[in-house]
């Protein structure tokens, strides 16, 4: 990124030489994008963010009097975006997850009516990590004629998708969940779709997305994608690990606490810690060095209890001692013992554990 942005500077909308270096960096990571997808390069459409993809399907596709399947516990730029919709005669069903985190595949079949158009279900939960079976919602869709989306920020870079496979017409993704940066994300269109604009300007991506292209994080994304499939296994299993590790360390220190969700995607890990308060935890951890969460990252720095924890059944009392806690590819045992150690120290003191 710094190198292009120290020698890389036309615009890619130019004929010049110096735009069209531009250029073809764009469609560089054009193609490593789809490549990790296994789809059109054609079909790779760039966004300012995940949230920005998630708006464009969903606004671009739907109109007054359709009808809009969804989950009760998606992002909150599926979910806002809905209530918008909503106020604009779209109607909108909103499928709670099981208790186990997952939205199975016979609840969006029930909700189905002869006005949907769109059924839009997360690929894999940003706060427990679970995994919806999103093969089974698009082939069912295309029997239908319906419309499939899928929020895949959270799945894009750590388990195999290939779209040549899964019949999905819309997936979005962001740069920054598989080590790229912030602030860039895009949105795969499958040949065919017929996809409004909702942002009008200068006609770049196919007059779906005006504006001058970021080139340097846009380049950055492609590098990114394209790293996240080599040892893709290799790096699953370690994560794997490292999370058996983790947890096996907190139950021989003798914590009591609970994982959220079944069928997780490696490395998302949400743990209730009955009576110790989630906000004090995350500061405690803090102050050790250690990042967590309570619920999502997305909420502008709102303290509030986990709403997808209270869709899975969660009473509030669990869901304000619950934590999420991610583990990547670049860290090792030594790392997941101290967290491990932080974490014990923390909750014995608060559940009365000798140790």
């Amino acid at each position: 990124m710094h190198q292009i942005q120290m020698n890389v500077f036309g615009n890619p909308s130019s004929i010049h030489r110096f735009g069209q270096e531009s250029k073809a960096i764009l469609e560089k990571s054009r193609r490593q994008i789809s490549a990790s997808l296994n789809c059109s390069p054609g079909e790779i459409y760039f966004t300012g963010c995940g949230s920005e993809s998630n708006n464009m399907a969903l606004q671009a596709l739907i109109k007054p009097g359709d009808h809009v399947v969804s989950s009760s516990y998606e992002h909150p730029a599926i979910l806002k975006t809905l209530d918008y919709l909503e106020s604009n005669s779209v109607s909108v069903s909103k499928i709670k997850p099981d208790s186990n985190g997952i939205v199975t595949f016979q609840s969006v079949k029930t909700a189905i009516n002869k006005n949907t158009r769109l059924v839009s279900i997360m690929f894999v939960n940003n706060e427990v990590g679970t995994i919806n079976p999103i093969e089974e919602f698009s082939y069912f869709c295309r029997d239908n004629n319906i419309l499939f989306h899928t929020d895949a920020v959270q799945a894009f870079g750590k388990i195999p998708i290939d779209l040549a496979e899964i019949p999905v017409d819309l997936l979005s993704m962001s740069a920054h969940k598989l080590y790229g940066p912030k602030g860039v994300g895009a949105l795969f269109i499958r040949n065919g779709t017929g996809i409004d604009p909702i942002l009008f300007g200068g006609g770049q991506e196919k007059n779906l997305r005006p504006g001058t292209e970021n080139i340097p994080g846009i380049a950055a994304f492609g590098l990114a994608a394209e790293l996240s499939q080599q040892n893709l296994s290799d790096s699953t299993h370690q994560i794997e690990n490292l999370t058996d590790h983790f947890l096996d360390l907190l139950k021989e220190n003798g914590l009591n606490f609970s994982q959220n969700g079944k069928n997780t995607i490696p490395g998302v890990l949400n743990l209730t810690f009955p009576n110790v308060d989630a906000q004090t935890f995350v500061m405690s951890l803090d102050m050790a060095g250690v990042a967590v969460s309570a619920g999502s990252a997305c909420s502008a720095g709102t303290v509030k209890v986990s709403g997808t924890l209270i869709e899975m059944g969660l009473d509030r009392e669990a869901a304000a001692s619950s934590i999420r806690i991610s583990f990547g590819k670049y860290h090792t045992l030594k790392d997941i013992e101290y967290v491990a150690g932080q974490i014990s120290n923390i909750v014995s003191k608060r559940q009365g554990i000798n140790g």
